[in-house]
């Protein structure tokens, strides 16, 4: 009964005195803070966990979920029987071996600093979203790109055909312009001079013979010939590189005489939109891709280079990778390197949810002997970055409702000064201290959660607008083209539990202050 009635004169004194009811203007003030503090925090939020919702799908869509390597990272002896013996494990849905190392790639340009990856073309497709949708080529052309090169080289035909028509068209109508300016001008073709007026040339061709006098040839004024080439006939060109003999550019045979080279066909290349516009490459064009993996010269390493085809351009929606990363067979690679067996196996989990569980299981079955590190591992610091942000975020953005807080001490301060009188009153008709305490306690959590309800409903409202309408962004600074937005469930209810307890917290003075006030200091001057 006696907390109905706490509650009854709590209520009144968050009214006004005017017979009208309406809010007070401190009061008012006071929600209104707590409201934007709790709105902004929502806000801000749900657009940083959107920003990590949104990394984390390009991350696990773009690398495996699971990678399996030597500890040191050495070669992978077996690596197609790790990948089987990894599919037996319970929540994996994918393996395949491949090989990585940095590489330089160049065209007639520009040159990048590129991380290739060598792949399994028939089974990156069970771990990988990347390269099943490519903007430009497709994935089997890195197993054979002639079929690729034939459409391409009948496209650009056609356009060179349109480009030439065009050009006729163009001369037609320039020499009609000049035709036409010509006869107003009244220049007629008399004054060209005729063809017998025209300069003799200068070598007599009919009269050329293929051997010279040799009083000439011997006389003054000409110079002996350079060489004997009397053995011409017998001299033959050096092979050229495919066929059989050809030395590479460090003078080592066989170089190119592989399977890249068998038919015609070059090695094939899928790389990034931002690479491709690095390079200034497309589709069809050949780069040349360097590694330090050469044999030794008399004075150190002597880097190895060969030329590779443009097979596809991938997107990421990840500049990291657009621009840092380059595909190619897993055989190719490995001629390229010289390098035997793989440099690990990946995987993919059927829920990434479950990665953490899955690694376990894959610990218990292949360590100590073989490292099993997860997405979440081999990207650590970059998470940990965004935990990291988001914590700060918050802690910044809670000073908002800790100045409302204020706003709830001085109303509460100011309430407590005005009804000095009734104060004294109750507390002469009976009421404890704690009594008058949870009175102005109840004022001020009234006004938290009224500020934290409203703060919740504009908040919501906003982050559905953002989601349903979007924010547009610059997709050529940001790579996103609307800001993304997902609000958590749990960070919404620590926000308004936040809210309410600072609110809480806000009372205790102004209540304290107004529980130990004697009521004969509140009646002295009545």
């Amino acid at each position: 009964m006696l907390m109905s009635y706490e509650s009854f004169v709590g209520r009144r004194y968050l009214m006004a005195k005017q017979r009208s009811r309406v809010v007070s203007i401190i009061t008012l003030i006071a929600v209104s803070g707590v409201a934007l503090g709790v709105t902004a925090l929502i806000v801000v939020l749900s657009v940083m966990g959107g920003f990590r919702a949104d990394l984390t799908s390009k991350i696990v869509g773009a690398k495996a979920h699971v990678v399996i390597q030597q500890p040191d990272f050495g070669p992978l002896d077996d690596a197609n029987a790790v990948a089987d013996r990894a599919l037996e494990v319970e929540g994996v849905v994918g393996a395949s071996p491949f090989v990585e190392s940095e590489v330089m790639v160049s065209s007639p340009t520009n040159l990048s600093g590129v991380v290739l990856r060598g792949i399994d073309v028939d089974r990156v497709g069970t771990v990988t979203d990347l390269l099943e949708t490519l903007e430009k080529g497709e994935l089997a052309n890195l197993r054979d790109s002639r079929a690729m090169m034939e459409r391409i080289e009948k496209e650009r035909d056609e356009e060179l055909e349109v480009l030439l028509d065009r050009l006729d068209k163009e001369t037609k109508e320039l020499r009609d312009s000049i035709d036409e300016k010509r006869g107003a001008t009244g220049i007629s073709d008399d004054f060209m001079p005729a063809p017998d007026d025209a300069l003799p040339p200068l070598i007599d061709l009919d009269n050329l013979s293929d051997e010279a006098p040799q009083d000439e040839v011997a006389g003054e004024g000409f110079m002996p010939p350079l060489f004997d080439d009397s053995g011409a006939e017998d001299w033959e060109l050096p092979p050229l590189p495919g066929e059989e003999g050809a030395e590479n550019d460090e003078g080592m045979p066989g170089l190119f005489d592989d399977a890249s080279r068998d038919e015609g066909r070059l090695p094939g290349l899928i790389i990034g939109t931002e690479l491709a516009t690095s390079l200034q490459v497309r589709l069809g064009d050949e780069v040349n891709v360097v590694t330090p993996r050469g044999e030794m010269g008399p004075s150190g390493p002597i880097p190895r280079s060969r030329p590779f085809r443009i097979v596809g351009v991938f997107y990421s929606g990840m500049y990291e990778y657009d621009a840092n990363a380059a595909f190619t067979s897993l055989a190719d690679a490995a001629r390229l390197l010289d390098f035997e067996g793989a440099t690990g196996v990946e995987l993919r989990t059927a829920d990434v949810e479950e990665v953490l569980a899955v690694g376990e299981r894959l610990r218990e079955v292949f360590s100590p002997e073989l490292r099993v590190m997860d997405w979440q591992q081999m990207n650590s610091s970059l998470f940990f970055a965004l935990k990291l942000e988001k914590i700060a975020m918050f802690l910044v953005l809670i000073f908002i409702i800790l100045v409302a807080s204020f706003s709830i001490v001085a109303m509460l301060i100011m309430i407590v000064i005005e009804k000095a009188r009734e104060i004294a009153i109750l507390k002469s008709m009976g009421a404890s201290d704690g009594g008058i305490m949870r009175i102005f306690m109840y004022q001020g959590v009234v006004i938290g959660a009224v500020g934290a309800a409203a703060g919740l409903g504009m908040g919501l409202l906003i982050c559905y607008l953002l989601q349903t309408v979007g924010l547009p962004l610059d997709s050529e600074v940001y790579y996103i083209s609307t800001l993304p937005v997902e609000v958590d469930r749990l960070e919404v209810v620590a926000v308004v539990l936040s809210t309410i307890l600072i609110s809480f917290l806000a009372t205790l003075y102004p209540s304290y202050q107004a529980a130990k006030m004697r009521p004969v200091e509140g009646l002295r001057y009545d």
